[in-house]
């Protein structure tokens, strides 16, 4: 028989040291990317998501220089875990959202899902996620007549 105790113990357990492990690797990520950003004059990224209907996916990055004018993705790598596991700065930053909204949102992407966008502010620096979360409601009357 199943112990759903010890089940839901270890559950936590597993869920808490993954927090933990999210957080570690959303502070390495913005440790190595700001840098990056500021050598090629990149002032401001948006990271637009959308999630629904159990699947969700970084829809668009939006690279401005200091005056707002588009620029391209730095073509730079990145080894974030300084483990030689070289990535494009594109896709740290990627990594980056998809792990704040994990920490923040999780299960953005089920039922109605949410969409909104990771800002980061090169000069400032700050990492704003603003997120809105989707949900289907019901007003249901009955009357008796």
């Amino acid at each position: 028989m199943i112990d759903i105790e010890a089940v839901m113990a270890d559950f936590a357990v597993r869920q808490a040291e993954r927090q933990t492990q999210v957080v570690g690797e959303i502070q390495q990520l913005k440790t190595v990317i700001l840098p990056r950003l500021q050598e090629a004059g990149i002032a401001r990224v948006e990271i637009r998501f959308d999630g629904c209907g159990d699947s969700g996916a970084v829809e668009e990055c939006v690279f401005s220089d200091a005056v707002g004018a588009s620029v391209p993705c730095p073509e730079v790598t990145i080894d974030y875990a300084g483990e030689g596991d070289d990535q494009s700065l594109h896709s740290a930053i990627e990594q980056l959202t998809y792990l704040a909204l994990e920490r923040h949102h999780l299960g953005w992407e089920i039922n109605d899902g949410a969409c909104g966008e990771l800002i980061i502010d090169v000069a400032t620096p700050s990492f704003v996620l603003d997120c809105q979360l989707r949900y289907t409601a019901t007003d249901d009357h009955s009357t008796d007549l």
